[in-house]
């Protein structure tokens, strides 16, 4: 059993309280609780991990099989359609009561190795996912790729460990079937696919991540609120595509010096229904739209419980896909310093600026909508304390 706290407290440069989309789960300034949560989980013995990937060392000669449950409290609320959005205690509440995680999970010595998973679970696609690995997120805030990608998952899936030989590097290939993006109520009759492939240098120093998700995603029966952050609507039924891709390189120069390359791109199709007045511009997309970009990070960890950490961003929306955000060029600089105080106590302050080219202003909003906005770039400075503690 796990337990994990973490707040902070944040702070922009206008006259604004939003912070959005900088924060991404955190819209206001000021003391935000970010979560509080326990984890029960039993881990299967496993020579690789469905979301992760394949690791060195003898394949276990005998199956195995685990769980986990996450419960949390608080601000970081990434909504499960169908779970968490019906649970009456969260109505009116910028805290909520929220259960991420709950799946089984196993090994079986199929070939080299197989691993799979069934439940709500994190999603792998991307560099930034939410699973709680130690330490979690290098970065306070997050990506615009982070911003533009799926949280989480219900469904199925499984990973094999490919048998290759040694000499090559680790490989391993994962396929699973899903209820969309963040659904546990899907927002129409058709399953998702989610399929990897990872590799693993034989030093196990580089790492090579091409994940992807494919499927018809358009809502139905006039319900979007499964279908956000990307809304298409089709008024004869047509079945609309979603695809996303990304694709992930690390290396570790030294203990000391590490960077991770990571580039999406991702593509939603139309449909013939236009938003109504009430909602932003662009709420539900009426055109092929597509979102891409690159984050560059650099770690720097001169001593074992200090690390600097570093992130350049550029990302376009083309034709303005998601809900909440105008089309455009986003660039953003991150810059923070992760201090492990002693076990299990992380403090980390952070600055981080934000530029946008385009025809909107998504910055110093009251809401995070292009209509309110007022600016075109905003600086963002955080603190944030993590508490991390396993019974």
């Amino acid at each position: 059993m796990k337990t994990r706290i973490q707040f902070g407290v944040i702070k922009n440069d206008n006259a604004s309280e939003n912070i959005f989309p900088s924060g991404f789960l955190n819209f206001d300034e000021g003391l935000n609780l970010n979560r509080a949560e326990l984890i029960l989980e039993k881990v299967p013995q496993s020579n690789i991990k469905p979301r992760i990937g394949p690791f060195p060392g003898p394949k276990p000669g005998l199956a195995d099989w685990g769980f986990e449950i996450d419960l949390r409290y608080g601000e970081d609320a990434a909504i499960t359609f169908g779970l968490d959005d019906e649970l009456e205690v969260n109505e009116g509440n910028e805290r909520l009561y929220l259960l991420p995680q709950w799946f089984l999970n196993g090994y079986l010595p199929i070939a080299d190795g197989f691993s799979w998973i069934v439940g709500s679970w994190f999603t792998s696609i991307g560099h930034e996912i939410g699973a709680p690995v130690y330490p979690p997120t290098a970065f306070y805030t997050h990506a615009y790729a982070f911003t533009y990608q799926p949280v989480k998952h219900v469904g199925a899936m499984g990973a094999l460990k490919l048998p290759f030989d040694r000499e090559s590097g680790l490989w391993s290939s994962g396929l699973g079937i899903v209820q969309g993006w963040n659904n546990l109520q899907d927002n129409n009759n058709d399953k998702t696919l989610i399929f990897d492939l990872r590799w693993r240098s034989p030093d196990f120093r580089t790492w090579l991540d091409m994940e992807n998700i494919v499927g018809y995603e358009q809502s139905e029966q006039g319900t979007t609120d499964q279908t956000r952050p990307f809304n298409a609507v089709s008024s004869t039924d047509e079945k609309l595509l979603r695809r996303m891709h990304s694709v992930t390189l690390s290396h570790s120069f030294t203990r000391v010096h590490r960077i991770v390359v990571n580039a999406v791109y991702g593509k939603q199709e139309g449909g013939d229904t236009i938003a109504d007045a009430n909602n932003p511009p662009g709420f539900l997309i009426t055109q092929e739209s597509r979102w891409y970009g690159v984050n560059l990070n650099y770690y720097f960890q001169w001593r074992e419980n200090k690390q600097l950490g570093m992130r350049a961003e550029w990302f376009k929306d083309e034709q303005g896909a998601h809900a909440l955000l105008p089309e455009g060029i986003y660039r953003s600089l991150t810059m923070n310093l992760s201090w492990w105080v002693q076990d299990g106590l992380r403090i980390r302050p952070e600055l981080r600026y934000d530029q946008y080219s385009g025809n909107g202003k998504p910055f110093a909003g009251q809401v995070p909508t292009i209509f309110f906005g007022e600016e075109e770039q905003q600086w963002v400075a955080s603190l944030d304390a993590t508490w991390f503690y396993t019974l």
